[in-house]
């Protein structure tokens, strides 16, 4: 099956994906998470009941469980439950020309990705080798912008290695899962034939949500450049795992080869 095939038909959403059968058992083991995130683990069984019932239901009641499992990940991603202090693991890389490097993670994000984890390990949802290439663009992109802008600052540390990897396992997963499989996904489904439409909206929104970090005009066009790279990715390809491959390795190539952060005038 080609990529695009596969992904008419992840968009489609016309063939209910049985879950239940298990959802409830998925569920009694997310609220372990409550063990060491306290009340934000509540939100890991909730998240996931949701995209039970995205996978096994259409129409209306689809749109609805596509909001409310969107509103249930920004609750989670953006610290409104206490309890959702950052979690430091190691020290971060510093060194004197200003990069600063944390190995540490928002709590709700990987409440998100937990969620989600049950879910998109099935085989039906991983990237095909038609993939490959477009996620090297997806990647290559963003990173050649940002490089022409704020030059090259090469480094390597086994702090960095640990900062990418819950890079992966804790931002992308949870980021593309929020943008990409719920938020881009849900647009499409309801644009129908203006599907398209959902790609600025998405990226935008993106955007918006990075300018925490991302505070001046440079940074946030680097930023949507990203974006659009993700958005363009999901669009053309419809893979979850491809998106979140491709968030990876523009993440991981920016602490490896060029300052960070980003703090360009």
């Amino acid at each position: 099956m080609s990529g695009l095939s596969r992904a008419d038909s992840q968009r489609a959403g016309s063939a209910p994906i049985s879950l239940f059968p298990n959802a409830w058992g998925v569920a009694a083991a997310l609220l372990l998470c409550t063990i060491p995130f306290g009340w934000i683990g509540v939100l890991a069984p909730l998240i996931w009941l949701m995209l039970c019932v995205i996978e096994s239901s259409s129409g209306w009641q689809r749109r609805v469980a596509f909001l409310a499992t969107a509103l249930l990940m920004l609750t989670a991603a953006m610290g409104l439950v206490p309890g959702s202090e950052r979690i430091e693991l190691l020290a971060p890389y510093t060194d004197a020309v200003g990069n600063n490097i944390q190995v540490a993670f928002n709590p709700g994000k990987a409440v998100i990705a937990l969620a989600l984890l049950p879910l998109l390990i099935r085989p039906k949802h991983w990237p095909a080798r038609g993939d490959i290439r477009i996620i090297a663009a997806a990647v290559l992109l963003p990173l050649i912008c940002a490089a022409l802008v704020a030059g090259f600052s090469v480094k390597f540390a086994p702090v960095i290695v640990a900062a990418a990897l819950v890079n992966f396992a804790v931002v992308c997963i949870s980021e593309e899962g929020f943008f990409r499989w719920i938020l881009q996904r849900g647009m499409e489904e309801s644009l129908g034939r203006w599907r398209w439409v959902a790609v600025p909206v998405v990226v935008v929104i993106f955007t918006a949500l990075h300018t925490g970090w991302a505070a001046t005009p440079a940074v946030l066009a680097l930023v949507a450049i990203a974006g659009t790279s993700y958005a363009m990715l999901w669009h053309l390809r419809g893979n979850i795992w491809a998106c979140v491959l491709a968030h990876w390795g523009v993440n991981t190539l920016h602490m490896f080869l060029l300052p960070y952060p980003l703090t360009l005038g």
